[in-house]
Parts: structure tokens; C-alpha cells; sequence
């Protein structure tokens, strides 16, 4: 019996204060852009490892639709409903579909033993906050096009059943709750374990990262691989620096996410943040900046959509700029991941 899976990356955040944030005078930055879904959490996006568990569970079949920014609400959402059809025509018997709002580490097997069980066409996993975004679909709910299945859907979700999960979670609605994920991961409260060596207790580095002997690591914290922490710098109280950055001399970098291929300024205090690039969000002021050409923030490495198929590199293996076009049908090859815009289908 084949089991197929589509994950929607979720929403982009949209506030920090109550209001939309600035579009940063043009600039295309992951805080702003992206989906949370897609930042790095300790050395891996939260997508990377969603999907990393769902293999370890044995789920051969994967395919990421990427809510397409400038799509109407209409066509992201026919977006993973086409798929649904497309894994069906395959012979695919039921799908777990999870819009991933929220970090949960739940047990695949038990959630479809439950189904099973239940002997209900739709089954919703919730905890004592609602629903997370997380459902097993018969494929018998299916018709032969898009109007007819949400038709179909609607009804049999009426008498679907509810499995209550109760292990960790949390909800990414933005850089905050983001931030409480990374201290989580740091102080081993959820199963993310960081991406590279545990160099002292609660200190870790990634591959290739260089820390001045001047520079003072407090821990927990973290390094990413190939990050440069110079002479004099600071990083402490479950601080995390992703991959490719720079933290200049004499920085202080403490209680903060730094995002991949991020230069931090000399003689800074980063507190209580989360910094992409020159655009910063202060959680404890609630302020949401971006500080352009001014060289205390700023860029490390190549354009940012090049930047956002790196952080997603183990998951599509090899590419260009820009995933190449073109109409896909789910596979059967095992632990294949398949990457597809909420307008069409991409390979």
C-alpha cells in the first residue's frame, strides 16, 4: 500500500509589531520572503528536516509544493490539490498532507495505525491549540478534477477523525517562535540536534568554521560550517550562527539567530534577534528594520535565491540558480522528493 506526501512550506510571516514589515527598499530577504519553514535551524532548515524524518519513517514518496508569492490564494491551494490527483493516477492509495506551520516531531506509524483503525476516510492531527496542519486522506476522496475533489473532501472531512498528539511542538508563525525552536534544539528540549561536532559541552561547530583565539564561545551555542567568528568577538546564551557568516571583531552576538551568509559589523551587540542579511528583527523591542548600505549588516555570499537552494540543498540534489521548468509525475524511486510551484509542476 503506497503512501504519498505532500508538504506545503506554510505561510510567509507577515508581522513582528502588529504591522507588515518593510519590503527592505526592494531587496529579496529570507526573513521577509520566505516561508520559516525554509530558515536554518542549527545547521538544517526546518523543511530539510521535516523531510529527513519522514524518510527515516520510510515515506518513499515526497513532494514540497512552494507557495508561489505572487500566486492568488486560489492557485496555491489547486497547487497541492493537483499533486493529490497526479500521486492517485499513480496508484497511490492514501497521502499524508501537512502544511508545515508548525515544528512537530510526531511518529509517522502511529498516526497511520490510527487511521487504520479508525476506518475514517480523513483523519486531522491536532493538539490542545488545534489543528497542526497535519492530515491522512483516503484516496477515494478523490474525483476527476479539482472542483469535484473539493466537493468530495469537504464532505468527507465533516465526519473525519481527530488523532490528538501530544508530544513537542511548535508553531511557526514568525522570528519569535523561531527563536524559542533554536534555544529548544541548543538545550535538547526537542530531538533538532545541531549540525556539526560538539567541540565542548553545549558548544558546537559545523564543518569548517573558524573561530579566532581571541573569540569566546559561552554555551549552548552554535557555529555553522565554513562561519568565520574573528579576534575578540563573543557568542553566547544560546546564540546560533548558521553557515557562511562573518562576525567581526569584537562583535557580541548573544541570544540571537544569525541567518546563513550574513557579515555582522565590528565592535555590534546583537541581542535577543534574528538577522538575515541587512535586515534585523529585535523580539524583545518588537521592531523589524532593515539598515541597507550602512556596513554594519550585510551579505556574505551569492544572490538570495541562490542562497535559499543552498539551505535546501540535501533535500533536490543538484541544480542551477533557478529549479528548471517542466511538468513532473510523482515517482516511485525511493525517498524521491519532488519540488513544485502552487502553479505547476516542477521537477
Amino acid at each position: 500500500m503506497e503512501l504519498g506526501t505532500i508538504i506545503i512550506p506554510g505561510n510567509t510571516p507577515t508581522k513582528t509589531n502588529g504591522q507588515a514589515p518593510p519590503n527592505g527598499g526592494g531587496r529579496t530577504n529570507a526573513l521577509a520572503n520566505y516561508p520559516v519553514a525554509y530558515w536554518n535551524l542549527v545547521g538544517e532548515s526546518i523543511l530539510q528536516r521535516t523531510v529527513g524524518r519522514l524518510r527515516a519513517s520510510g515515506a518513499r514518496l515526497i513532494t514540497v509544493v512552494h507557495p508561489d508569492e505572487e500566486a492568488t490564494a486560489d492557485v496555491k491551494h489547486q497547487g497541492w490539490e493537483k499533486v493529490f490527483l497526479e500521486y492517485v493516477r499513480t496508484g497511490v492509495e492514501r497521502v499524508l498532507l501537512i502544511s508545515l506551520d508548525a515544528y512537530a516531531e510526531f511518529d509517522l506509524e502511529h498516526i497511520l495505525r490510527f487511521h487504520r483503525q479508525a476506518q475514517c476516510p480523513v483523519t486531522h492531527v491536532v493538539d490542545e491549540d488545534g489543528p497542526l496542519g497535519i492530515s491522512v486522506i483516503e484516496a477515494k476522496c478523490v474525483a476527476e478534477d479539482v472542483a469535484q475533489f473539493r466537493r468530495r473532501l469537504s464532505a468527507f472531512t465533516s465526519c473525519s477523525s481527530t488523532y490528538e498528539f501530544n508530544g513537542y511542538v511548535k508553531r511557526l508563525d514568525g522570528a519569535p517562535e523561531y527563536r524559542q525552536l533554536v534555544q529548544h534544539a541548543l538545550l535538547g528540549i526537542c530531538k533538532a540536534r545541531p549540525v556539526g561536532k560538539e567541540v565542548r559541552p553545549g558548544i558546537w561547530m559545523g564543518e569548517g568554521a573558524r573561530v579566532s583565539a581571541s573569540a569566546r564561545l559561552l554555551g549552548p551555542c552554535y557555529v555553522g560550517a565554513h562561519t568565520k567568528v574573528r579576534a575578540g568577538a563573543l557568542v553566547m546564551r544560546q546564540a546560533a550562527i548558521e553557515q557562511n557568516c562573518e562576525i567581526d571583531c569584537g562583535t557580541v552576538v548573544e541570544g540571537s539567530s544569525i541567518l546563513p551568509r550574513t557579515y555582522v559589523g565590528p565592535g555590534l551587540h546583537i541581542s535577543q534577534s534574528v538577522v538575515s542579511g541587512s535586515r534585523l528583527v529585535h523580539l524583545g523591542r518588537q521592531l523589524d528594520v532593515e539598515l541597507g548600505e550602512t556596513g554594519l549588516l550585510g551579505r556574505t555570499g551569492p544572490s538570495a535565491s541562490l542562497r535559499i537552494l543552498e539551505s535546501l540543498g540535501s533535500l533536490f540534489g543538484n541544480w542551477g540558480p533557478e529549479p528548471a521548468t517542466g511538468t513532473s509525475t510523482p515517482s516511485r524511486a525511493p525517498a524521491s522528493v519532488e519540488w513544485v510551484r502552487s502553479n505547476g509542476f516542477f521537477g
